[in-house]
């Protein structure tokens, strides 16, 4: 069966990587292979614009020789089509070996230096981590990392690029008490490498940038600790010009530079002091306007950020309470047409007020304000202080939320429980300090929910009610609606099953609007502990004034995880009746008993089973080295103590996915608090960028004249703008539909659809990041932006750009 898989693995490879650690080569004995493979179905009949039927098929192969030397493989296929033309490589293949403190990096690999050099940027090279015990530290990589992609007139959505070489260097000295860092990346695009000619108004040339950064970290006071780093990027627009520039730069010696060359600086320092039970920070981040590096794919520029944050931990840890405070500003050199400045307030409190009774509040607020120049009146005011404040623009946000949890009564045969969230949003328009028409909103949510379950039958059953009330102007809204859910195991759990149904109905002003009936049913299956077999429909009913649909969603999902190959050598002809006296020992209620050699092979066969199969790489090389350390042992009370060591470091990962629930569903619905807000700005920021291609002389023009060339190639940027803003819209609609619909915790702990094709894709970071970081507001804030740009790209493929209504602005 081996035979057939490999090559079949090898034809859809998506990503190949290894890591090996040569100082442990004769230390395991046993091969052995493992892996799991998945295909999903999702049938859709709908009013939606999206594919009738679509599937993929994933898979991963994983060889583990000697205990230490990992091969995965895996592949996904799709009937999505990615057949643009783009310099970005999405095959990868990688190896990464490693001997005591050096690692090296090959093939299609990414490394970070600091945010504003080189920062997860995929190349194609080489690079080196020398991390030696002591106080000196070295990083260095070379390689592409854009390929050159020619012109194609018959795929003018494709990207055409240069090639692009880079190498850089990254070392760190550490003192007693100070720590100082310096860091290099240059990057350069080969002019030589298209032979195509390229359209002009692509606007393409060949760039070369080269970036140098300052780092120092120190504590003070004992605990305190400030670290600052300042960067500086040197960037030359088109190699191809031959005049000079004015003065030579700071990175002269290094960077080819003429008139297209500019520099810009970054600024980041900050402040942490631990302080009682929490710690009190301070951070400060400067950023010039156009600051790029080629080392990283976006940069966020032209922004100064003043940050004060603060958490305790009071009352014998009963109440935890944390405050952020910000302030943001743009346009630093003065170069827009307007400015803006953003401050932010944020207060949250946990109070666990008993085993039974939870507390969690939460208020922010939101104030932007914007200063419009108008440029007609500043070139024709006469005085200095002529039209002063004509067009301040402010807006004022609060948001404020209250959940309560508490347990009724809770047996071995029975446990109520009930929660109850409340939210409260407001938004005001200001101009010149008053509120313009229509410009001011509230938002108010209520949801209660009361769940009754058997434990011992594998039952519980839900009921809750949600009410939305929100105004905006003189505009009344009112959505309100119950839902029930139902969930049931049989088979002894091995067959899971739910069913859940809502209805929610719409009033505007009094009148109603439209209805939403929606019915879930899903199951799950494990049959042999191998094989996962899923089914889920979803049917929508949405009965509106101006017409009635119904939308069916079914997908259908099937795994198989395989585990049944092991060969165990003795390379070192160890005796075998060694180690043959017995010993015992439990861990979370499965005891493990016999020799060593029969609890060796007992601790294999928990690690290689289906249950640890989703376990990231990067642990799992972590966990080979655990079970290494464990057969090496030959005294029972050593055997014992790091067998242990490995089975709870083994179980992490399974304790990790309730954390990680708790966090995805956390994320949502603070996405969902402010989808409101972002509403409003979206179609505001269309709406400017309509009235610009309205009023541009060239809207409507249907015959050109060769003095009209610069105003058309003015007027196609306008119009390509508009569409990105409009397609940023309408995702975002498309978004907040699909996430009315996540209520209640089953959403994240059994999602389907798109929801369960994020949390697969993200376990892997998710568990990596809170394994290194154990900070769960971090979690949360990267599922928040990972999810976000998730369901962006998704509403591309998805939603009708043309397909929108205008909210908030009057449209005559």
């Amino acid at each position: 069966m081996l035979k057939y898989f490999v090559p079949f693995f090898m034809c859809f490879g998506i990503a190949f990587s290894q890591s090996v650690n040569f100082d442990q080569l004769g230390k395991e004995k046993f091969l052995r292979y493992n892996g799991g493979i998945a295909a999903n179905a999702v049938y859709y009949d709908g009013a939606a614009n999206r594919q009738a039927l679509t599937y993929y098929l994933t898979g991963n192969l994983n060889f583990n020789i000697a205990g230490l030397y990992n091969v995965p493989l895996s592949f996904t296929y799709s009937n999505q089509e990615f057949d643009f033309p783009n310099p970005f490589k999405f095959n990868r293949f990688s190896f990464n070996p490693s001997y005591k403190w050096a690692a090296a990096h090959l093939g299609d690999v990414s490394m970070t230096f600091s945010p504003y050099t080189l920062s997860g940027h995929q190349f194609t090279g080489a690079g080196v981590d020398l991390t030696p015990e002591g106080p000196f530290q070295i990083s260095a990589m070379y390689g592409r990392f854009l390929r050159a992609t020619e012109y194609n007139p018959e795929a003018p959505q494709g990207l055409t690029a240069y090639q692009r070489m880079g190498y850089g260097l990254k070392t760190a000295y550490e003192f007693e008490k100070v720590k100082l860092g310096l860091i290099f990346f240059k990057a350069k695009d080969e002019e030589t490498s298209l032979e195509n000619p390229i359209p002009v108004e692509l606007g393409l040339a060949p760039k070369e940038n080269a970036v140098l950064s300052f780092e120092s970290e120190f504590k003070v006071f004992e605990k305190a600790q400030i670290r600052i780093e300042y960067a500086i990027s040197g960037v030359t627009e088109d190699n191809r010009l031959i005049e000079e520039r004015t003065e030579k730069g700071v990175l002269s010696f290094v960077l080819n530079e003429n008139i297209s060359t500019n520099y810009y600086n970054a600024l980041n320092a900050s402040f942490n002091y631990p302080a009682g039970n929490g710690s009190l920070g301070v951070g400060y981040e400067r950023i010039d306007p156009d600051y790029k590096t080629f080392g990283a794919y976006f940069f966020n520029n032209d922004l100064e950020n003043i940050t004060v944050n603060a958490n305790q931990t009071i009352f014998d840890g009963k109440v935890n309470l944390s405050v952020n405070a910000g302030v943001q500003q743009d346009n630093l050199d003065n170069a827009k047409s307007s400015d803006q400045q953003r401050i932010v307030t944020a207060i949250n409190v946990n109070y666990t007020a008993s085993d039974r009774l939870g507390l969690i509040g939460s208020y922010s607020n939101f104030q932007s304000y914007t200063n419009i120049r108008d440029q007609f009146d500043y070139i024709n005011q006469v005085g200095q202080f002529d039209n002063v404040d004509t067009l301040n623009y402010r807006q004022i946000s609060q948001n404020a939320n209250l959940g309560i949890n508490y347990i009724l009564k809770q047996t071995e045969t029975k446990q109520h429980t009930t929660n109850l969230n409340l939210v409260y949003q407001n938004s005001n328009n200001q101009q010149e300090g008053e509120t313009i028409e229509g410009g001011f909103s509230t938002f108010y949510n209520g949801t209660a929910a009361y769940t009754l379950g058997y434990p011992k039958e594998a039952l519980s059953i839900s009921l809750a009610a949600n009410t939305s009330y929100n105004t905006i102007g003189e505009d009344e809204n009112l959505t309100v609606g119950p839902t029930l859910a139902v969930g049931k195991q049989f088979f002894e759990k091995k067959l899971r099953t739910n069913f859940s149904s809502s209805y929610n109905t719409s009033f505007n002003n009094g009148e109603q609007q439209g209805s939403v009936y929606n019915f879930r049913l899903g199951s799950n299956y494990l049959w042999l502990q191998k094989h996962n077999l899923s089914l889920n429909v979803l049917t929508l009913f949405r009965n509106a004034t101006t017409a009635n649909t119904t939308d069916v969603t079914i997908t259908f999902g099937y795994s198989y995880a395989f585990d049944n190959f092991k060969l165990n050598l003795d390379l070192r002809g160890r005796n075998a009746n060694a180690n043959e006296n017995t010993i015992s020992f439990r861990y979370r209620n499965v005891v493990y008993s016999g020799t060593i050699p029969n609890i060796n092979n007992q601790l294999s066969t928990v690690f290689g089973s289906s249950q640890f199969s989703s376990i990231p790489l990067f642990k799992k090389e972590e966990l080979v080295m655990l079970l290494t350390i464990v057969k090496k042992q030959e005294k029972e009370e050593d055997y014992k103590e790091n067998a242990l060591i490995f089975l709870e470091a083994l179980y992490e990962y399974g304790d990790f996915q309730a954390v990680y629930n708790e966090a995805l569903f956390s994320a949502i619905q603070k996405i969902k608090r402010d989808m409101r807000k972002i509403d409003v700005v979206l179609e505001q920021l269309f709406v400017d960028q309509k009235l610009k291609v309205d009023q541009h002389p060239m809207h409507n023009k249907e015959i050109f004249i060769s003095e009209d060339q610069e105003l058309e190639n003015a007027y196609k940027s306008l119009l390509k703008d508009q569409q990105i803003r409009l397609e940023k819209l309408v995702g975002h609609r498309w978004m907040q539909q699909q996430f009315s619909e996540f209520v209640g915790m089953e959403v994240v702990t059994q999602p389907i659809g798109d929801l369960k094709e994020f949390k697969e894709t993200m376990a892997s970071r998710a568990f990596k990041d809170f394994d290194v970081n154990s900070d769960m507001e971090r979690l949360e804030e990267l599922l928040e932006n990972e999810i976000i740009d998730f369901y962006y790209k998704k509403s591309l493929n998805t939603v009708n750009p043309e397909t929108f209504e205008l909210k908030y602005i009057n449209k005559n």
